[in-house]
């Protein structure tokens, strides 16, 4: 599975979510949401938010309201999220 995380460089839950697929030994790269090819990949794949982060696992696409609950991340693996 491929995963990208769109952030931005001042996101506290994007370093947090960097953390977590970290320790749960998921890979990734990483994009920045303020560049014109990352917000027009998203737009393509119908992810039409702002807030940062967005995480894309092969052609699925989680935002930060699917990701965290208020201020706490939530648990990845119960999105199917798993390490390669």
């Amino acid at each position: 599975m491929k995963y990208i995380v769109y952030s931005t460089r001042t996101c506290p839950k994007c370093e947090q979510l960097k953390r977590t697929l970290k320790g749960l030994g998921i890979y990734f790269e990483t994009m920045d949401m303020a560049t014109p090819e990352a917000l027009t990949e998203l737009r393509v794949n119908g992810v039409f938010t702002l807030a940062a982060p967005v995480l894309q696992a092969d052609d699925k696409f989680y935002t930060v309201d699917d990701l965290f609950d208020g201020d706490n991340i939530k648990n990845l693996q119960s999105l199917g999220l798993k390490a390669a």
